[in-house]
């Protein structure tokens, strides 16, 4: 259980050593000052008390409840302090069991003292081995168990050694107990793989044969020692007990030579560390009197105030500053009232040049007088900092403003893909409704037909040419949606070789010309004479080819002409054909490629589905080339297409 202690201090430098020794000791240290005696209830509840000197006798009455308290420490003031002697001779009268601690005194004698308030001698607590029982003898394994358990110890128990090096796995353990028997090696080496885990292992080996060249071997190998059975539970103990007090004294001695050094070297280098600190340190500290008269600072002072460290100990910090600043560090000295600390604003005036400081003030005990230190800070730069904060959150409200802005257009654009995904299915309905109702029509009336006596011919043909060219159309229809979702997903397939892209052009042509001749539309092919060759596949092309001039025939008026030319550009060929049609808005010539999408001139009549030219960029993106519209000076809409060429 951890000892709770209290100082009760005004600010002495011996209060400080015991509570440092007192945290050395384990204590749970709570320091306060005398001036904060009020607001603690019951004095009694800590294990040990320290009164430092200093502390006025109107204190007193609150102390007495520790006139019978059995760890009290009194520290005493210097022999040359008459003041501070007498008060503390009331103390002493007043607390009578109170134990002196006097400024002269070492930190050996005081840790010595300490302890024996603490009573660790006799207190201290027993630390118990955790211990690994191997044996394979289920019977005997449950009796050993069973005794030690009886002893308070931790215990884990295996039946080989491989179930022990699990155990150890998840374990720490300190004490290795197994079954050791001649001419098997499997407890040294379960003790060799212990050590390995956890190098602090001990242990104790009992067998029922003594080998005298067996023995010796584990005695080199580490094992503490061997019982020979028949032995009874107090054998076991007492052999245990002997080998884990010898291990638990090793521990601690090594712990205390250790701590010894540790605090002999923390001691060394904290105070080397705290003069380095407080001479190097670009901080301005000072040290100054109640009255304002400056004791001493450090190198960043004389930088400050350029002047030598013997003029600034000349010198009131109650003249350094401006007016103002002087009158409110005085009213912060009046109103401490308690506190051991406050920030005060300064303003220092140097070579016409104001310099904004802040100062934090700490009220200390130097050699036994009332004093205060102060860091003081140069606040300047916090003033651009400000300046570089307010220009950073003009920049962040920029933006956050282009973010919303970047939102705002995502969602309506994810509005209108939404309303476009709409007005393809209200389209696809009315797409697969038209050309299902005339096949269901027709099939209707074949079969009243059918139904008569007297069956036309002529009709029949009518209906099942009307049934063709409805299925036709729908079975278009379906397999520009198979070919999107295929896209879509990527198994599309796409089988790229060397052709003439003249003749895929020519058979588009020839694939649309029934629709062209209806409308007396004519092409005409501007080309290369010789053959063109590029790596794409023909299937897909020729689709593009297609369903543009299909579009092309479509939407131009009766004995229009479609213009159609490819050149080569160097390292692309670029394919361009020109209709006459009813064009597209500027707006919308990069949407028309999109899924679902239609211009608003084509989004009815004759206007689709809206997947021919998406599916014609799906292919064109597959042979890493590019598609996109223009309007016509004139009259209708130019679709470019151009793909890479490999000239090797």
């Amino acid at each position: 259980m951890t000892n709770k202690v209290l100082i009760i201090d005004s600010n002495s430098v011996l209060a400080m050593r015991i509570k440092v020794l007192f945290e050395l000791l384990g204590g749970e240290v709570e320091h306060i000052h005398y001036r904060m005696l009020e607001q603690l209830d019951d004095l009694t509840k800590y294990n040990a008390v320290a009164i430092a000197n200093g502390i006025p006798d109107t204190c007193l009455e609150k102390l007495a409840t520790l006139r019978h308290h059995d760890k009290l420490i009194l520290l005493a003031p210097k022999p040359d302090n008459a003041q501070q002697l007498s008060i503390f001779s009331q103390f002493n009268k007043a607390l009578p069991n109170g134990i002196v601690v006097y400024p002269f005194f070492s930190n050996k004698e005081i840790t010595n003292l300490l302890e024996r308030v603490f009573e660790i001698g006799s207190e201290h607590r027993l630390i118990l081995p955790t211990v690994l029982l191997v044996d394979h003898s289920l019977s005997r394994l449950a009796d050993l168990a069973s005794s030690l358990s009886g002893a308070q110890l931790q215990v884990y128990t295996a039946e080989s050694s491989f179930a022990g090096i699990t155990q150890a796995q998840h374990q720490n353990i300190d004490l290795l107990i197994a079954a050791f028997e001649p001419h098997d090696k499997s407890a040294l080496d379960l003790f060799s793989q212990l050590k390995s885990i956890n190098a602090g292992t001990r242990c104790l080996l009992y067998t029922e044969k003594a080998d005298q060249i067996d023995m010796l071997e584990a005695i080199r190998l580490g094992v503490e020692d061997v019982l020979i059975s028949p032995f009874d539970d107090g054998d076991l103990l007492k052999s245990l007990h002997k080998l884990w007090q010898t291990e638990v004294l090793k521990r601690h001695n090594q712990e205390l030579v250790e701590r010894l050094q540790d605090t002999v070297d923390a001691l060394i280098e904290r105070d080397s560390l705290l003069r380095v600190i407080y001479k190097h340190t670009p901080d301005s500290i000072m040290l100054f009197s109640r009255n304002g008269n400056i004791i001493e600072g450090n190198d960043a002072c004389v930088e400050l105030f350029q002047c030598s460290q013997e003029q600034i100990c000349s010198r009131s910090i109650f003249e350094i500053f401006d007016d103002e600043s002087v009158e409110k560090l005085k009213q912060q000295i009046q109103d401490l009232k308690g506190k051991r600390s406050f920030d005060c604003e300064l303003l220092l005036t140097h070579e016409n040049k104001d310099i904004p400081l802040m100062g934090t003030f700490h009220e200390i005990d130097h050699h036994g007088e009332l004093a205060f230190s102060v860091i003081l800070k140069n606040v300047t730069h916090l003033k651009k900092r400000q300046q570089v904060l307010e220009e950073a959150k003009e920049v962040l409200e920029a933006e956050v403003q282009a973010r919303t802005a970047q939102l705002q257009k995502a969602k309506e654009a994810a509005e209108a893909a939404n309303v476009s995904k709409s007005e393809f299915l209200a389209n696809m309905s009315h797409e697969l409704r038209t050309p299902m109702h005339s096949i269901l029509s027709f099939a209707r009336f074949g079969i009243d037909k059918l139904a008569g006596d007297d069956v036309p011919v002529d009709k029949l043909g009518k209906y099942l040419s009307r049934i063709e060219t409805s299925g036709e159309r729908l079975l278009l229809l379906l397999n520009n949606l198979l070919d999107l979702s295929k896209l879509d997903a990527g198994r599309f397939p796409f089988n790229p070789s060397l052709q003439d892209l003249c003749t895929t052009v020519k058979t588009g042509i020839d694939d649309v010309s029934g629709s062209a001749l209806a409308k007396q539309i004519q092409f005409k092919l501007s080309a290369p004479i010789e053959p063109f060759m590029v790596v794409c596949d023909p299937e897909q092309m020729n689709q593009v080819i297609r369903n543009i001039l299909g579009n092309a025939v479509k939407f131009s008026p009766e004995k229009a002409i479609v213009f159609i030319s490819i050149k080569d550009l160097g390292n692309l060929v670029k394919i361009e054909i020109r209709d006459q049609g009813v064009g597209i808005p500027n707006d919308e010539l990069d949407q028309i490629f999109s899924k679902f999408v239609q211009s608003s001139t084509t989004n009815s009549g004759a206007g689709g589905t809206g997947l021919g030219l998406a599916i014609c960029k799906e292919f064109v993106l597959l042979h890493k080339g590019r598609i996109y519209a223009t309007n016509n000076d004139d009259a209708g809409v130019t679709m470019h297409i151009e793909l890479p060429v490999d000239k090797q």
